[in-house]
């Protein structure tokens, strides 16, 4: 991923409650034509070593899923919110149309889960990750046949994450002057998105 200096992720915390925060990213392997791509949930982990590593699963009927082997590479993209900028939204004149975003890579390489007891248990990581809020959180009874039958059609990874790429593009780069008006304007519009980018600006 090409990053100018002004929009690098340097912090690993920030890069890590980054891809919390956005747990949906896409899968790239390399294909024989073209690169293999999944979209689907993934869940970081973080020992006390400070490793990262994503835990993900794909259905065995995803032609992507029967290719992946122990030790391929890897890479997966989180992207957050982001939105087309004007530059009626400058202080200064004579701009023109760019983007705002924040987008992480994770390079690394994958271990392929196929032992049924380490899916059950990924599978009850990820669910009990995103249950947290609930009143009444679901748990897997893999005790009833037709939901331990539904492991059976999955196979899972570990992505040992070897490094992280992040560009967080809000604006930085310009004065400080065509930053505030940037944020007022973004503030001001009646887009969630927007408001979101804003907010972003601010924590900056």
């Amino acid at each position: 991923m090409y990053i100018p200096a002004d929009f690098k992720m340097n912090d690993a915390a920030e890069i890590r409650a980054f891809v919390q925060a956005h747990p949906f990213g896409t899968l790239l392997t390399n294909g024989k034509q073209v690169p293999q791509v999944t979209h689907l949930p993934m869940q970081l982990l973080t020992d006390d070593a400070e490793n990262d590593s994503l835990n993900l699963h794909l259905s065995k009927a995803n032609p992507h899923a029967s290719g992946l082997e122990n030790g391929e590479s890897a890479i997966a993209v989180f992207v957050g919110t982001n939105g087309y900028i004007s530059p009626r939204w400058y202080a200064a004149k004579d701009n023109v149309p760019t983007w705002n975003y924040t987008a992480v890579h994770a390079i690394g390489t994958l271990r392929k889960i196929e032992n049924e007891e380490e899916l059950m248990k990924l599978v009850d990581q990820l669910t009990i990750e995103h249950e947290a809020g609930a009143e009444s959180p679901w748990r897997a009874d893999w005790s009833v046949a037709k939901i331990r039958k539904m492991v059976k059609a999955i196979v899972g990874f570990e992505l040992k994450v070897e490094r992280w790429e992040g560009k967080k593009k809000v604006g930085q780069n310009r004065s400080a002057e065509d930053q505030a008006s940037l944020k007022r304007n973004l503030e001001n519009s009646g887009d969630p998105a927007y408001q979101m980018l804003a907010k972003q600006m601010k924590t900056n």
